[in-house]
């Protein structure tokens, strides 16, 4: 996993990402196989970029992460890039992706449950031209003029600098039971 850290690391110290703060980039395990690396958007309430890394395969995932009990939020992620550790595509092509990904759209929005009447706020990103929408968590109403059900709150992307117009904090508190901050905090 440490090799993962430390390309995350590179990759965030060239590029410089405006939407990612970097100490709330968190390291998880599944099991003593797999490492996982969050990258969390800094208003988007534990949306992040996934860096997934296992004896075979290293994959860059989208997912609305809330809880890291059984990692299922993570599976539930959208995959948009999946390298077979066996061929020669090595560092730089996965430094270049993740790098990529920095600059991916994220579409924000917000949307009102017809059941309950809960705020959820959710995220999407592109992908072979179509929007995959991930749940992200509950929300407050918003406070963002709109009619309906759905209220479109923005584009933004780890890159920055744009903003969406809601601010939802990332869940650290709950991340860190489970796992660790990826250096020490600052």
């Amino acid at each position: 996993m440490e090799w993962g850290l430390e390309l995350v690391r590179q990759v965030v110290d060239d590029h410089q990402p405006m939407n990612l703060n970097r100490d709330a980039i968190t390291v998880t395990a599944e099991g003593p196989a797999v490492g996982i690396v969050l990258l969390p958007h800094q208003d988007l309430g534990g949306y992040s970029l996934v860096l997934w890394v296992d004896d075979r395969h290293v994959m860059l995932v989208w997912a609305g992460v809330t809880d890291l009990k059984y990692h299922d939020d993570i599976d539930l992620g959208r995959e948009v890039l999946r390298i077979d550790r066996g061929t020669s595509a090595g560092d730089d092509a996965i430094a270049a992706a993740m790098a990529s990904e920095f600059s991916r759209p994220i579409r924000v929005i917000i949307r009102q449950t017809r059941i309950r009447r809960r705020w959820q706020l959710l995220c999407a990103v592109e992908v072979s031209n179509r929007w995959l929408e991930s749940y992200v968590a509950d929300t407050e109403a918003p406070d963002i003029d709109h009619t309906g059900r759905e209220v479109d709150a923005g584009i933004t992307t780890l890159l920055g600098p744009g903003r969406p117009r809601i601010r939802q904090p990332v869940p650290l508190a709950a991340w860190h039971r489970l796992a660790e901050p990826a250096w020490p905090v600052t």
